[in-house]
């Protein structure tokens, strides 16, 4: 019985990751998810009381992929700024991937991509966690405050929240690259002074 439970489950969840990423959340009803599983649907309600459970479920799912699929790209022999351009570049690229039709419907679904996006920023946080405490053990980055430098990568897109940044996956990604950019070079490329009226590098 466990066995049929088991592939009952895989199943439905290889085809509903297959609707929703070709359709979008709006596109999909739990009849035709059902179906194409070759379950009914009140087997499919005994996994999930609801459509939008079973949407976040697949998400999540779709965000652990990515986050271990990213994390290769940091690689140990990289530098600590290294691995963060490069798991930068790759964020980027699966932006770019993002189906526009499941990017809009969750966009427009506020509980749906508060929920998404709460289980992503977490993934990140840790993954960020991780390569800074790796990089201050290293002496390739000064001392930090990880738990406020954490915060403030995950807090500063916020501050955004009324421009066109989080129209779509490509802007938040734009965003981010932004970020990262100003973090990881300063707000003026480096230390300056003021002398006589005029910016110079400092030596």
């Amino acid at each position: 019985m466990a066995g049929q439970r088991e592939k009952k489950l895989k199943r439905l969840m290889e085809k509903a990751e297959e609707l929703f990423t070709k359709y979008g959340y709006c596109g999909v009803s739990v009849d035709q998810i059902a179906k194409e599983a070759c379950i009914s649907k009140m087997t499919l309600y005994k996994y999930y009381q609801s459509k939008e459970d079973l949407f976040i479920e697949i998400m999540k799912r779709i965000i652990d992929y990515y986050g271990k699929e990213m994390m290769k790209f940091a690689d140990e022999k990289l530098h600590t700024i290294e691995k963060i351009e490069a798991i930068q570049a790759y964020a980027l690229q699966m932006a770019g991937k993002s189906p526009p039709v499941l990017t809009r419907d969750i966009l427009e679904h506020p509980a749906i991509m508060e929920e998404i996006s709460s289980y992503k920023l977490k993934l990140v946080k840790e993954m960020f966690r991780n390569i800074l405490e790796d990089g201050m053990k290293k002496d390739e980055i000064r001392p930090l405050d990880i738990d406020f430098i954490c915060d403030l990568l995950m807090g500063i897109p916020y501050a955004f929240g009324k421009t066109d940044y989080f129209t779509s996956e490509a802007k938040i990604a734009e965003l981010m690259d932004k970020l990262f950019d100003f973090l990881k070079y300063g707000m003026l490329g480096g230390v300056m002074s003021v002398k006589e009226g005029e910016v110079v590098h400092a030596e």
